[in-house]
């Protein structure tokens, strides 16, 4: 009898140490929300691959005028001028770009830098609070239920309203038109067809229902 009561009160113990109020459950899963849809948008970004098939699937060597390893070559410039830690210049070794088109793609590295900060420290975060067991059932339904609502609602709009997404998007997130690439001054924009970016959106939907859907599940776990 005493040894029942004496685990009785071990789990009361247990339950008030690891009991978490609303408010914190919902920062934690906004914190969880935020490296899930920063990761699938570094994941896709530097995931060149895409990009390499898209060359013969779209004929991008063919539509620039360059051969396949050419057309690689200045993607992966690109990409490396992408990543956080890089502090140098764009330069392209096969195309020309006017000042517009280098002033839009710096205003892109600043977008993608804070992505990639975001899911630096968001990441730390999530690992944090998984290792000191801060992650409840109502915290991981919360972030599950982000990361799928929000995402599935914006890429329904893609699928049907691709155009006007990716108007909107432009709009937003950049103060001038300079995103509005004159083939004949920034010839860099033949290699980087809408299509390519629509193939971009849906494998960051991908990833981030994927782990919306492992949130929902561990939550469900722990219950």
């Amino acid at each position: 009898m005493a040894r029942r009561s004496n685990n009785r009160s071990h789990s009361r113990s247990y339950n008030r140490a690891y009991r978490s109020s609303p408010a914190a459950d919902l920062l934690r899963a906004i914190v969880i929300a935020l490296f899930i849809i920063s990761l699938g948008v570094v994941l896709i970004l530097y995931f060149r691959p895409l990009y390499y098939l898209d060359i013969s699937l779209l004929h991008l060597d063919t539509a620039s005028g360059l051969d396949a390893a050419a057309v690689r070559r200045n993607y992966d410039a690109l990409c490396s001028y992408l990543f956080v830690w890089n502090r140098a210049p764009l330069t392209l070794p096969d195309f020309a770009m006017s000042e517009h088109g280098r002033i839009h793609f710096a205003d892109c590295k600043r977008i993608f830098d804070v992505v990639q900060a975001v899911c630096l420290v968001t990441g730390i975060l999530t690992l944090i609070g998984a290792l000191r067991r801060k992650h409840t059932s109502r915290c991981l339904y919360i972030a599950g239920s982000l990361t799928i609502l929000i995402p599935l609602a914006l890429g329904l709009l893609a699928v049907f309203q691709w155009n006007t997404v990716f108007t909107v998007f432009h709009t937003i997130l950049f103060r001038n038109n300079y995103w509005l690439f004159d083939p004949r001054t920034d010839p860099v924009i033949l290699i980087l067809p809408d299509s390519f970016f629509f193939q971009c959106a849906v494998g960051i939907l991908v990833i981030v229902l994927a782990g919306g859907i492992i949130c929902l599940v561990s939550a469900r776990r722990k219950r």
